[in-house]
């Protein structure tokens, strides 16, 4: 286990309140590559970590001020579903697949968002994209491990929440309920370890609260190209160390 373990977990907390997003995609190449954890097993712990991170974080940011509540629960109740069917399906996907899957999603959520521009404008609810939105990134975050918010936090947007720090303030929510529920049916197929987790938890909580500080502080159209860019930098780095290990087989 690598001592660089305990600083990147601060980031994890960092990013989450930054971005509302972006925990899961740190996560899981942490615990593989820092911790040397199988795919199977980062991923089920990934899912506690971020769970516990977000509800930190969405307390400290007060989000039931500026919650849409009806996307709000039609988001939780797809995207809780999905995330059990997910998790579900993701004992039989082979982990390298998982792997590949992880990075490409990343480059593809990079490009759509880099063509959104922001606004502060809120559009009408409408149920059925937003349902079908929810079932698909549950099922991403049931399969993947992440908690899916940087594509909630895109999906969001799309959906009429166009005021970046707003649109974190729902993917926190989304975030913790899509974790929990994944998280749970995990505990059924994987075993990891809980205190690792809880300790891991316990310092991303503390790094949630520089990024919270800074999420009120930075400008919506820089912390765009800023998530844009983190989104690039780790899913370049997942497909290349996914590359070597093919090459190494």
């Amino acid at each position: 286990m690598s001592l660089w373990l305990w600083p990147s977990a601060l980031v994890i907390g960092v990013v989450l309140g930054l971005f509302g997003a972006g925990g899961g995609m740190i996560t899981v190449p942490v615990l593989i590559y820092l911790a040397d954890m199988p795919v199977k097993e980062a991923i089920a712990m990934s899912l506690w970590v971020v769970a516990i991170v977000s509800l930190t974080a969405l307390i400290q940011q007060r989000v039931w001020r500026n919650l849409q509540a009806k996307l709000l629960v039609t988001f939780g109740v797809t995207g809780v579903l999905g995330s059990v069917i997910g998790s579900l399906l993701a004992v039989h996907i082979d982990e390298d697949i998982q792997l590949i899957l992880f990075a490409l999603l990343i480059f593809l959520v990079t490009w759509w968002l880099s063509r959104v521009e922001l606004s502060d404008r809120v559009s009408v609810f409408r149920f059925i994209p937003a349902s079908v939105t929810g079932l698909i990134i549950g099922l991403i975050t049931g399969v993947l491990g992440v908690g899916g918010g940087f594509l909630l936090v895109p999906a969001l947007i799309y959906l009429g929440v166009g005021h970046f720090p707003i649109a974190v303030t729902h993917s926190l929510v989304l975030i913790t309920l899509n974790a929990t529920a994944g998280g749970i049916t995990y505990l059924k197929t994987v075993e990891f370890s809980l205190p690792l987790a809880l300790i891991i938890s316990i310092i991303a909580a503390l790094g949630t609260v520089l990024g919270t500080y800074l999420l009120r502080k930075l400008p919506s159209v820089q912390l765009q190209r800023a998530f844009s860019m983190m989104l690039i930098i780790i899913g370049g780095f997942m497909l290349l160390r996914t590359g070597l290990d093919f090459g190494n087989h």
